[in-house]
Parts: structure tokens; C-alpha cells; sequence
């Protein structure tokens, strides 16, 4: 059987990469994997927010479907994940770094965990000290403008905990192992604070633009309000540079773990796949956002690339593909292991050379919970998007005069809603939500349940310190006088 290395970053937007078109971006270890496998260059997330995203990843199914649509859900641990399959069909399945898994089981089909977490992992979220050692501080919830409160160039805990993964991957592949290997190794940049190392702040600091045009785009009345927006131009150009750093430092996390896995496939004479992914991508000022939780490109447009025994070389694909089809895809490639019931599906005939998947349609949600900030707090809402080729169509539940239809191909900043020129088009697509979501009512329930449950669970504490990180001391702090602050 091959061995699998999949490499997870964490809120990386598809669009800041060099392959893919972002001629400021130096990303050559991501366009070394381009050249040398195949590239989803359609793909999304099933969620555009952490825990959901991770845990539809690990079910194959729509969070809708797998029950998890906010970071403070666990996944069930009856239910089966593409971990416990290929445990199950004989790999040692191991994750090293971040998944974000919520609650006592931190496994969900890992056999062990060789590099702690570095975010929440208990429904009572840490105290105040040990948010602090990690850099996840308990005034930054998701959209809130606190997570400006360090943007510019030095060292952060994201930077640290990510040479730290880096670094117990590599070692790891050092060693022999005698069963085959499923290495998951998850880092947590590009995510926020937007801090890079200072040499690439500087780098890009005068060479990013400033999407200045896209913060006069009305906002979906869905979510208006709920994502505090900055669009001070300064901030904005700063944010932009700290990301483009951050995306270069992970290229580079990157490309020492793919050679560390190419090295140990040379010595064991073993075949293997190396998939690099992101759980969803990131606005870094675009439309004056700042996280993800939307359904634009740079939320919901990540990176999928696969490399490897089998794979095709320096091939493109456009169809439309999903976060979710990586469970059954890896499962295929190891001839023998069946995924679990999944929403997704194997891009391997793809991968193999076959004919790319245009026609098909693929589905990100959003919401399913309570507004938890802005003038809508406490408000119940649910979104969808389905992506079809180039087309994009946003749905809000009690919003259907609003629905939005975008052209990518000719619009790729969407901006201009044609729903009206293809009402066909949009037809079929709302259809196929119908189909493939769970009913409005029971996702309503759920959410409500979920809200009741949580009155207990953030009263608990199954705090485990050998599962997280421990932050060296340079990192709990920032100290690079150069750091631009913008507290509120």
C-alpha cells in the first residue's frame, strides 16, 4: 500500500499562490507540487469556517449531514471518518500538529498524535493565561476587528507553533516504521494574527495592492453587520503584506515537509501520495473582511493538490471538486479500503488522466447556528453556495429574493449579479440544494439543541495538557518592536 502524507494548513485563500495566478506571491515549493502532480484549481470548501470544514473533511459528509456547523461542536465518535478506514485497512494513522477536533475524543480515527494543538479543544475554551501562551486570545471571536490587534512583521505563536510541527514531521519521517503511514500533518498559518517573519512584512509591504473597490460592495443582508469590516487603507495594506509573508513562510513549512516524505520514500523503496490542502481561505481586506465565514473566492476558494505514485503530472483540472473528496479519494488510492458513506467523491479517475469532471456541482454551507456578534446577534441563519464551472450561486434561507448568481469567468471580483440572465441555471442549482442538504427544520433543531447542550459543556473541563502545545517562551509574547499595533 502507498503511503499518504496529506499537509493541512489553515485558512489559506486559493487565490495567493503563485501557480494560480497571484504574480506577487512567492510560493515555489507549491508551484514545485503544481508542476509535479495535479492541481484542483475549482476547489472548496464544504464550510468556510474551522471545526465544520475539518470535521466534513474527516466524515466526507456536509456539515449539515455530519451535525457540525460552529467551532464549538464535536464530531460524533460513532460516526466514521477516512482515519478510522485506513486504520481500519491496516495504516498507522497519525496526526502531528492541528485538526482542531472539539472535546475529549481527539482522535476520530488517529491512532496517535505526535505534535499537540495549538487552538481550543474543550467546549470551555481556555483560560485567559493559556490563551495567552498560544496567541488565541479570548477577545478575538471569529469576524471581530480584535484580530488586527497584531499585524506586522516578527515572531508570533503561529509562526513558532508551525516550525514546531514542521520540525516533529520531519523527525518523524527520519524513523522507521513498519506498517504503512498515514501522516497528517496540520500547521495553523496563514491564519491570523497577521504577523510574518520581518523580512517578508518588509518584502511586501510596498508591493501589495489595496482592493480599495471592493469595500463599497453591498453586503448580503444575511450576514450584514455580523463581520466587522476595516477598511482604513494603512491596515488594510499592512494586513495584506503580514499574509503574503505568512504564505510564503508555510510554502516554505511546505516544501521541507515534501522532501522529508520524498527522502523517506527513497530509503524505504515505498510508493507514496503527497495531497497538500487548506480548510478554507482567508479575505485579508477584501471587501474590508478579515477571517473567512463568507461565501466569496477568498473564504471559500482553497488549494488542493496531489502528488505522487499515480498521479498525473502538471495537470489542471477545473471542475468543480470539494474539501470533502479527500476521504474518498485517498481511501481509492489505496486499492483495497472502502471510505465511509460520504457526500464527496474519489477524484481518482481525475488524478489517473481521465476526462475532467466539468459538469459537476459542488456545495459549501454556512451558518446553521446563532448570530453570535453584530446587529443580528442571536439570529438563526443558514446559507448555501453550489458552484457549477464558473458559476457561483449564493442562497440564505429566508432570503430568497436575494439570492446571488456570479460569473467568475467574467467577473471574477463579483461584483454583478446575473441571476436574472440565467434563471435556468439558477433553478438547477437551487434544486440541487434541496436534494443534497438536510431539511431547513432539522437543521434548525439541531442548532437549538446544540445551543441547550452548550449551557453544560462550557462548565466542564477535560483539559489534557500532554494534547496541546506548549509555547516556547519567545512566542507568548510579541516583541519585535517594528509591530504595527492596532488595538480595540
Amino acid at each position: 500500500m502507498k503511503d499518504i502524507l496529506v499537509f493541512i494548513s489553515d485558512q489559506h485563500a486559493w487565490l495567493q499562490q503563485s501557480y494560480a495566478g497571484d504574480a506577487l506571491v512567492r510560493t515555489p515549493n507549491l508551484d514545485r507540487l503544481a508542476a509535479e502532480g495535479t492541481v484542483m484549481q475549482n476547489n472548496c470548501t464544504s464550510y468556510p469556517l474551522c471545526v465544520p470544514a475539518r470535521m466534513s473533511m474527516m466524515s466526507g459528509q456536509l456539515s449539515s449531514r455530519c451535525g457540525v456547523m460552529n467551532n464549538m461542536t464535536a464530531l460524533d465518535s460513532n460516526r466514521v471518518t477516512f482515519a478510522h478506514c485506513l486504520n481500519a485497512g491496516g495504516y498507522e494513522t497519525v496526526l502531528c500538529g492541528r485538526m482542531h477536533f472539539v472535546g475529549p475524543d481527539q482522535r476520530h480515527g488517529f491512532e496517535k498524535r505526535i505534535a499537540g494543538e495549538q487552538t481550543p479543544i474543550y467546549h470551555n475554551r481556555p483560560n485567559e493565561a493559556f490563551a495567552r501562551e498560544r496567541g488565541v486570545h479570548n477577545f478575538t471571536p471569529q469576524g471581530s476587528l480584535a484580530c488586527l490587534s497584531a499585524i506586522g512583521g516578527g515572531n508570533s505563536p503561529t509562526l513558532e507553533y508551525d516550525r514546531y510541527v514542521t520540525d516533529r514531521a520531519v523527525a518523524y519521517l527520519e524513523e522507521s516504521h513498519s506498517k504503512p503511514q498515514f501522516l497528517c500533518v496540520g500547521t495553523y498559518g496563514p491564519h491570523h494574527p497577521f504577523v510574518a517573519p520581518r523580512e517578508l512584512y518588509e518584502y511586501y509591504l510596498d508591493k501589495v495592492d489595496v482592493p480599495e473597490e471592493s469595500f463599497s460592495y453591498p453586503e448580503h443582508p444575511a450576514i450584514a453587520g455580523s463581520l466587522v469590516r476595516e477598511t482604513d487603507p494603512e491596515v488594510v495594506r499592512a494586513v495584506r503584506a503580514a499574509y503574503y509573508g505568512m504564505v510564503e513562510f508555510e510554502d516554505q513549512q511546505i516544501g521541507k515537509v515534501y522532501d522529508a516524505f520524498q527522502t523517506y520514500l527513497k530509503r524505504t523503496g515505498h510508493e507514496g501520495v503527497f495531497v497538500y490542502i487548506s480548510d478554507h481561505g482567508e479575505h485579508a481586506g477584501y471587501r474590508g473582511y478579515y477571517g473567512k465565514s463568507t461565501f466569496y473566492e477568498q473564504s471559500v476558494h482553497t488549494p488542493m493538490i496531489f502528488v505522487g505514485a499515480g498521479i498525473a503530472k502538471g495537470r489542471e483540472l477545473h471542475g468543480a471538486t470539494s474539501l470533502m473528496d479527500l476521504g474518498p479519494t485517498l481511501c481509492e488510492i489505496t486499492g483495497t479500503i472502502q471510505p465511509p458513506r460520504a457526500d464527496g467523491i474519489s477524484l481518482c479517475p481525475q488524478l489517473g488522466g481521465g476526462a475532467d469532471n466539468v459538469e459537476r456541482m459542488v456545495i459549501s454551507e454556512l451558518g446553521g447556528s446563532f448570530h453570535c456578534q453584530g446587529p443580528q446577534k442571536g439570529k438563526f441563519y443558514y446559507g448555501q453556495m453550489v458552484k457549477y464551472r464558473s458559476y457561483k450561486l449564493i442562497h440564505f434561507d429566508g432570503y430568497d429574493e436575494d439570492d446571488v448568481l456570479y460569473d467568475l469567468a467574467k467577473d471574477p471580483k463579483e461584483s454583478v449579479n446575473v441571476i436574472a440572465e440565467y434563471p435556468e441555471l439558477a433553478a438547477d442549482m437551487r434544486a440541487y440544494l434541496q436534494v443534497q442538504c438536510a431539511p431547513g427544520e432539522q437543521i434548525i433543531s439541531h442548532a437549538q439543541e446544540q445551543q441547550e447542550n452548550l449551557q453544560v459543556l462550557v462548565k466542564c473541563n477535560f483539559d489534557d495538557e500532554f494534547e496541546r502545545w506548549h509555547a516556547p517562551e519567545c512566542a507568548r509574547h510579541y516583541p519585535d518592536p517594528m509591530m504595527k499595533s492596532k488595538l480595540v
